[in-house]
């Protein structure tokens, strides 16, 4: 009588009253060899380019059964694998060299980046991704080697990078400060507000964007020529680059009567060091007196880029 075979992992199916005699030597191979490669096999596979499919025995070792695929080769470009269309969990380990997808002949299929892992499941059809996807994190979120953003990251609590990868550079450090007082002036030339915040970079080649929000103000109406003004200094001087903001908008004067105005500043210096760096907000007023910080929550942000 022809033998019989399972769906899924190709084991030999004994009928009744069939291979009197001979029938252990069909059992141990479907549970000594063939159930234990589908639960704990792992198999190396090597492609060259170009679409590999998975060979599928009846009753023998095969590649289509193991549990673990390491997908290894020389691929340039995005390939697939083909696999049986037939129930079945896979782990897949893809360092190919290109991304690799795993699939059916004709359905769907999960794509594997190159140096990554996944598990997949295949039901009978098409695959799907099986990996666990991180939606929610409650507490601290710990990331020893590199996180992959594929789409957007929101935070909405405090981010602190080693390392953040993007835009062709690399954040290597974010240092951020919040105004703790809100002093008051009357000069007409530019005063330290006392908030500030200090980086050293890492490299004389580092960028530092800095990052400013927050808000002066006039205690009370004087007139459309008098102004409340802040501006960061770099190191406390006037020589450093410095980028001036005049309350209203970004380099116009504009009229404060009674109360504050949120303002914010950003743009990208050169310091060339790799010593220490303050940059410190200014103020002052063209006419009566001006406070700076005057709603409270000053922050400065600098983000050292290499």
């Amino acid at each position: 009588m022809a033998s019989t075979y399972s769906t899924s992992l190709k084991l030999e199916l004994i009928g009744q009253g069939e291979q009197s005699g001979t029938w252990g030597v069909t059992t141990n191979n479907n549970f000594g060899n063939l159930v234990e490669q589908a639960i704990t096999g792992v198999e190396t596979i090597s492609m060259s380019n170009a679409t590999y499919t998975l060979t599928n025995y009846d009753g023998a070792l095969d590649e289509a059964r193991n549990a673990v695929l390491v997908i290894s080769g020389t691929n340039l470009a995005p390939q697939n694998v083909i696999a049986p269309s037939v129930e079945k969990l896979y782990t897949i380990r893809n360092i190919s060299g290109a991304n690799v997808t795993i699939k059916t002949s004709s359905g769907n299929g999960v794509s594997v980046a190159n140096n990554s892992y996944a598990q997949v499941y295949c039901d009978s059809a098409d695959f799907y991704n099986a990996t666990p996807s991180i939606n929610n994190v409650t507490g601290n979120l710990t990331v020893s080697g590199n996180a992959v953003i594929g789409g957007n990251a929101t935070v909405t609590g405090t981010l602190t990078a080693g390392s953040i990868t993007g835009l062709g550079q690399t954040i290597r450090q974010i240092v951020t400060s919040t105004a703790s007082s809100s002093p008051t002036t009357s000069s007409s030339t530019p005063q330290p507000s006392g908030h500030s915040a200090s980086i050293t970079p890492s490299s004389t080649s580092s960028k530092i964007m800095v990052l400013w929000s927050g808000a002066v103000a006039q205690p009370q109406y004087l007139g459309p020529e008098r102004y409340a003004l802040t501006a960061m200094y770099r190191n406390g001087s006037q020589n450093s680059p410095v980028t001036g903001i005049s309350v209203g908008s970004v380099g116009a004067d504009a009229l404060i009567a009674v109360t504050a105005s949120g303002q914010a500043l950003c743009y990208v210096d050169s310091p060339n060091t790799t010593g220490a760096v303050t940059y410190q907000m200014y103020y002052w007023t063209l006419g009566g007196e001006c406070s700076y910080n005057d709603l409270g929550g000053a922050t400065i942000n600098l983000l050292e880029i290499l």
